[in-house]
């Protein structure tokens, strides 16, 4: 389903969900897709152990599955799902290119 979540490790928590993580080797921030049976949760993360709970737009996002004219326009879930995954990819990334000093901040 999702040919270019292929660089991190899937799991399986509950037969509702699925968790795909990706961190890259040597780095702090990276992503975490959490599928659930009606919408997707995408976020930025400090750590595979890291939650966000009701956390920034910046760092988490919902996904819901599209709606009638996004699906006219030929729009699919996956679709959805995968912007919303290069955007938290960048939100990583600039994370780590600010070091460790500033990223604690975000986490207090």
């Amino acid at each position: 389903m999702f040919a270019s979540l292929n660089k991190g490790k899937w799991t399986r928590p509950t037969d509702k969900s699925a968790v795909y993580t990706e961190i890259e080797p040597g780095k702090k921030w990276g992503i975490r897709v959490t599928l659930i049976s009606d919408h997707a949760k995408v976020e930025a993360i400090k750590g595979e152990k890291d939650v966000w709970y009701k956390g920034p737009k910046k760092y988490s996002e919902t996904v819901m599955p599209p709606n009638l004219l996004e699906k006219l326009r030929g729009i699919t879930f996956e679709d959805k799902i995968l912007i919303e995954v290069e955007k938290k990819r960048q939100v990583a990334a600039e994370e780590n290119a600010k070091g460790d000093d500033e990223s604690e901040e975000i986490q207090e």
